[in-house]
């Protein structure tokens, strides 16, 4: 009988000590098979964790509220997520990270500038998944018949880039073919402290006085006042709902796209556009935006994130698959090379990502990718980068900006103001939003990280 109890319970401890952790990754509907295919790339290096896909629809934080609601487990890791972070912290559903830093061979490749893009009280609650620059597009084959020189991305300033829209617009071209949110994102380029919308991000408020915001408005304003240099602002809808021709079409034609049509020298657009701007049928490079050389290049990225949720019974299995998902070089490469396999139009691959890491082995590859060579040096150079993207880490961001700013900006670009008649009372009320939502958010942190012991200790079973 004793033999008969030692062999059962030897039996039931190999099973044990064999058996694979198994962790749910939700991801978006349209990426399961990416996903797949990319769980078969981490098992070859981690054979003994299963990974089971499943579907957040239809967005994250709403499926995880709706999954806490139902009563259900929360998934290991989510995946892919460019929603307000703010939220599932103050819930308590996000593990941080920290502890796995220690002794990682490859967290050193990833810029502060993205490595602490999602903290919190010191603590990192999420990890960058995958970036996306605002830029500009420069049509090649335009510049050219324009006999000007490309210039380096080192060199293009912002009064290179006036330059070149100027000489571009004539009676046939225009500069640009639109600004619209020009100056938000460049108040985060013209002030070495401020970022997007003249965010202080280490005061943790708005800087509309010294920051970027004022100069960012006043080049807008320069740009737009030269007739005919943003194409877009020759529309006229209310023309055309008369049956009129608006100064658009009566300089590049009734039913033009200019900007398709190469008539227009650059673009303001971002590198989440490539889905249509692969589809031009002429050359063209992605430039930084332009930067002022006494301030020094500042890259504005927005960064999707990835994160482990603080119920899962296996921390470190889906720490590492959030690993190999963001800035692990044997998954990042491996999952370049999925989106590489989709195919080549026009000589564009029709897909690709920007990584989270500078690892050798990532940069090398990036390199090879038949995508314009502006996104590779902007990869080689992610450590100027400057975060614009401040809606997923600060809590009362959008009553900030569109019941505050905004209408004031609009105010602006009206003329009915100036920028320095209204910015300090702007800021003002505009932080008071951020101040009060802070300290609501902060209590709902307080409690969760109170709570996350007792909740490790019952999942752990001690």
């Amino acid at each position: 009988m004793k033999k008969f109890v030692f062999l059962a319970l030897l039996i039931i401890f190999t099973v044990a000590s064999f058996a694979k952790a198994t962790i749910t990754v939700s991801v978006w509907s349209w990426n399961v098979d990416r996903y797949k295919k990319l769980v078969a790339e981490f098992n070859k290096y981690y054979p003994d964790i299963e990974v089971k896909i499943i579907v957040n629809e239809p967005d994250i934080n709403g499926f995880l509220t709706a999954t806490v609601s139902a009563k259900k487990a929360l998934p290991d890791v989510v995946a892919e997520s460019w929603e307000p972070l703010s939220y599932p912290v103050s819930q308590g559903w996000v593990y941080p990270l920290d502890e796995f830093f220690k002794d990682d061979p490859y967290i050193k490749y990833v810029p502060d500038s993205v490595r602490n893009a999602f903290k919190y009280n010191n603590k990192t609650y999420a990890l960058g998944e995958r970036l996306h620059f605002e830029c500009i597009v420069l049509n090649l084959d335009l510049l050219k018949k324009l006999n000007l020189t490309a210039p380096t991305y080192e060199n293009w300033t912002v009064d290179l880039f006036k330059n070149y829209a100027r000489r571009a617009t004539t009676k046939e071209y225009s500069g640009i073919n639109q600004l619209w949110e020009f100056d938000t994102f460049m108040a985060a380029i013209l002030s070495k402290e401020t970022t997007f919308w003249s965010f202080d991000p280490d005061k943790w408020e708005f800087d509309l006085v010294n920051g970027g915001w004022i100069p960012a408005i006043k080049l807008q304003k320069e740009l737009k006042s030269i007739p005919g240099l943003v194409a877009d602002d020759l529309i006229n809808q209310d023309m055309r709902n008369q049956g009129q021709l608006d100064d658009y079409q009566k300089k590049f034609g009734k039913d033009a796209d200019a900007f398709r049509e190469s008539k227009v020298l650059m673009g303001f657009e971002a590198t989440y556009d490539w889905s249509w701007l692969r589809t031009v049928p002429w050359n063209f490079d992605y430039y930084p935006v332009p930067h002022d050389p006494k301030i020094g290049i500042r890259l504005p990225v927005h960064i999707n994130y990835t994160f482990v949720s603080s119920t899962t019974k296996y921390p470190k299995e889906a720490f590492l698959f959030a690993r190999f998902l963001t800035y692990d070089p044997r998954g990042v490469v491996a999952r370049l090379k999925l989106y590489e396999s989709e195919g080549v139009e026009n000589g564009r691959l029709t897909d690709w990502f920007i990584p989270a890491t500078m690892h050798p082995d990532v940069v090398k590859y990036f390199e090879t990718l038949k995508i314009p060579n502006g996104i590779k040096w902007m990869l080689k150079n992610l450590d100027k980068t400057v975060r614009v993207d401040m809606w997923k880490i600060v809590p009362g961001w959008f009553e900030a900006i569109w019941d505050v700013i905004f209408p004031v900006n609009e105010k602006i670009r009206r003329g009915e103001t100036t920028p320095e008649a209204v910015a300090k009372e702007t800021q003002d009320k505009a932080n008071k939003v951020i101040k009060e939502s802070w300290t609501i958010f902060a209590k709902k942190l307080a409690d969760a990280e109170k709570k996350f012991p007792q909740i490790r200790k019952q999942i752990e079973g001690k």
